[in-house]
């Protein structure tokens, strides 16, 4: 029986490329000049579909892949990836061309996971506008990628490829911050004021204040409450992207 690929593992090796090839770092690291912008990743794991009864098989074509957004009475996920990218961070939902293991496998010995991997934002797929199941769906083949039901296509998709080459347009006027412990604090406290209205989550994390180092709360937080890896861009890898 083939092993399907999971979401930890492919945030693992994805994660793993971004940090040894991109130069990204870890929530807490040190960058050479101690600037830098968030980096929210959130892992979702592909489906591959290859039958002639496929249902988006007309819009892709065949072999495609796609990945499942959680259903509003599910989960406000969606929602909440939003509101945190609407207030300037970079936000992505992160997903394989590859469903099975042994093909990550292969990919990560061959440092190919990025180059075959799709960055879609929240903002790209807007709000969720009642509880239907809505998957993203792109080719296996070309570029074409939509949002489903609705069969919009994605235009401002970024393929891992090009991701090194994106980080200036995408921060475009946005200065770095310096990444000490205010910046941290700063930003665990966004994150926590985004789930504020439920009032005993937020006072069950608030406490993490006063209990952990900043940087570590703020990855804590990103992990528990957005389901996401929390990764820094350093400034001096924003200017190489320019040139």
């Amino acid at each position: 029986m083939k092993r399907k690929l999971s979401e930890f593992a492919f945030g693992f090796v994805l994660t793993h490329e971004l940090v040894h090839q991109q130069k990204l770092v870890p929530a807490g690291s040190e960058t050479a000049d101690g600037m830098g912008y968030p980096l929210f990743l959130q892992f979702k794991s592909s489906d591959y579909l290859k039958r002639r009864n496929a249902a988006e098989s007309k819009l892709v074509g065949l072999p495609y892949f796609r990945f499942s957004l959680h259903r509003r009475s599910q989960s406000n996920q969606q929602a909440l990836l939003l509101a945190l990218e609407g207030l300037g961070h970079l936000v992505f939902y992160a997903t394989p061309k590859i469903h099975e293991a042994i093909n990550l496998n292969r990919a990560f010995f061959d440092r190919e996971v990025l180059r075959g991997s799709l960055f879609v934002t929240p903002m790209e797929i807007g709000e969720l506008p009642d509880n239907e199941l809505y998957q993203i769906v792109f080719s296996g083949r070309h570029e074409l990628v939509y949002l489903c039901p609705g069969e919009r296509r994605l235009e401002g998709v970024i393929w891992g490829e090009d991701l090194g080459s994106s980080w200036s347009r995408l921060l475009a006027g946005r200065p770095p911050s310096r990444l000490d412990d205010d910046f941290y604090r700063g930003l665990a406290k966004e994150m926590l004021m985004l789930i504020s209205p439920n009032r005993r989550i937020f006072d069950e994390f608030a406490r993490g204040t006063f209990e952990m180092a900043p940087a570590t709360f703020a990855d804590y937080l990103a992990k528990t409450l957005f389901d996401c890896e929390l990764l820094i861009v350093p400034a001096d890898v924003v200017s190489r992207s320019e040139t």
